[in-house]
């Protein structure tokens, strides 16, 4: 999976991600959706990686996802920020997977 930030994105996820044992992780966030195949992509803060976590190729901000997530995702996305709404959008050439992603500290 690779992952580019716009410059606006970078510029509100850096601070956090200042201080150490702060990672940036891609959920694909199942809790209350039903079923395992109906989620909702968010970024959460955590301390550290699980076993089943794995990097993405990005341009700038380290990010970790789940293997198993991967199939939810295409090869080639982008994280962006909208200022309106204070929040984080994945898309990518085809589609928008969220426009309205939060960003959970989870640490």
């Amino acid at each position: 999976m690779n992952i580019t930030f716009t410059d606006t994105a970078k510029q509100r996820l850096t601070p956090w991600l200042e201080t150490d044992n702060t990672l940036l992780k891609l959920v694909f966030d199942t809790e209350g959706c039903g079923c395992s195949v109906n989620g909702v992509p968010t970024l959460w803060l955590v301390s550290e990686a699980q076993g089943d976590d794995t990097s993405a190729v990005t341009d700038s901000i380290p990010l970790i996802y789940k293997a198993k997530d991967e199939i939810f995702f295409e090869d080639n996305m982008k994280i962006d920020f909208h200022e309106g709404n204070k929040s984080y959008i994945l898309k990518s050439n085809n589609q928008i997977y969220n426009a309205g992603m939060s960003l959970v500290d989870k640490r």
